[in-house]
């Protein structure tokens, strides 16, 4: 996964992401389908994948853009982004490279991101629409 901030970019694995200090989350979502999914996650706080990865949190950033695998991206404000976490397990099982880690915040199920392969701090005007940003494959 790559983590940016400007012009600071740096690497953060599955593995050192699995090693480091998880949070239990408990959670539950309701997808457009009607269907409700969640379970007891562990994840590490967002904030805390930023740090570890060296890169500046530039205190006018204004939003977090989370994009996985496929290009699925999503566009949150900073403040949700960072109480949320990446859930690299559910319900005591460790959550397979197609799933996770998974990015879990106070947000609408179509706001969650699995596989997750970048965050990237944006400093946004008021002007700007976030949803400019995001890519909900529809």
């Amino acid at each position: 996964m790559t983590v940016r901030a400007g012009e600071d970019r740096a690497a953060v694995d599955l593995d050192r992401l699995r090693a480091m200090e998880r949070e239990r989350i408990e959670r539950e979502y309701l997808c457009a389908s009607g269907e409700r999914w969640g379970g007891v996650w562990r994840g590490v706080p967002v904030a805390a994948v930023l740090e570890a990865a060296g890169v500046d949190i530039d205190g006018d950033a204004t939003h977090l853009r989370v994009v996985d695998a496929g290009d699925y991206a999503v566009c949150v404000p900073v403040a949700t982004a960072l109480s949320a976490h990446l859930a690299v397990e559910r319900d005591c099982d460790p959550l397979p490279p197609e799933r996770g880690p998974r990015f879990l915040a106070r947000v609408d199920a179509g706001k969650t991101v699995k596989s997750v392969r970048e965050l990237e701090l944006l400093r946004l005007d008021p002007s700007d629409d976030p949803e400019e940003y995001e890519n909900l494959g529809y």
